[in-house]
């Protein structure tokens, strides 16, 4: 029996457009080590194949797309059935509603980036601190304000109490979290590194949501992250 070389959808990319389902023959072969893997089901039990992944991912898209411009209150299921080029029949194949699709577009988002693992597993020096510290928000402010529809879909759902977006936030940066508690367990500065990398990561976080948006005050975007940056990077070297 010939093993199965597509998977599910896995990951929101950059681009909200370059999402698709995994194609990679590797994970084909990875697959016949331990048996064929299982494929992503409907609603109603059925394996998808390649149609039905696309057309689940071009729903996700669309809903993802109408976050951009709406609540989540406002979005309804023929709307995205429309945007997506299909109909509210084949939507509730693959979604119970327009809640779980936007649950959905979450679960493929994981904040940490390349870019960002680096500079959290490098060595920060005191004279190089500020400049780690900037390169790091802005980072996460980039990532951040790329999806930032459903981050705050996600993260206003988790904040009032949905423990499925509250699970999925939590996932989405428990690898930065742990990076962060890693460097500062490391420093011996004082700080007790679990909520030591939670105070900073929520900064972070507040950070990614403001600077995106108009501000009142008399500064610019760039004096914030480097304001923010001076706190991170006090934070991340010895004393």
């Amino acid at each position: 029996m010939r093993a199965k070389t597509r998977g599910p959808l896995e990951s929101f990319k950059t681009d909200m457009d370059s999402l698709k389902t995994d194609t990679s023959s590797d994970s084909g072969r990875k697959a016949t080590a331990k048996g064929p893997r299982k494929r992503t089901q409907n609603l109603y039990g059925q394996a998808m194949g390649r149609k039905g992944s696309e057309t689940r991912a071009r729903l996700m898209r669309a809903t993802v797309e109408l976050l951009e411009k709406r609540s989540l209150r406002d979005v309804s299921v023929s709307d995205i059935a429309t945007l997506a080029g299909t109909s509210s029949s084949s939507f509730y194949i693959y979604f119970a509603d327009v809640t779980a699709a936007a649950l959905a577009a979450a679960e493929g988002i994981e904040q940490i980036t390349p870019e960002i693992e680096a500079l959290l597993s490098e060595r920060w020096t005191a004279g190089e601190a500020q400049e780690k510290a900037v390169a790091l928000l802005e980072a996460y402010v980039n990532f951040s304000s790329r999806h930032h529809a459903i981050l705050r879909v996600r993260n206003l759902s988790a904040d009032e109490g949905d423990k499925r977006f509250e699970e999925v936030r939590h996932r989405a940066v428990s690898r930065i979290h742990d990076l962060l508690e890693r460097k500062i367990s490391s420093l011996g500065n004082g700080w007790e590194p679990s909520p030591g990398a939670s105070a900073v990561l929520a900064l972070m976080e507040r950070i990614a949501a403001i600077a995106r948006l108009p501000l009142r005050r008399h500064h610019s975007r760039k004096s914030l992250i480097a304001a923010a940056a001076f706190l991170i990077a006090n934070s991340m070297t010895s004393r």
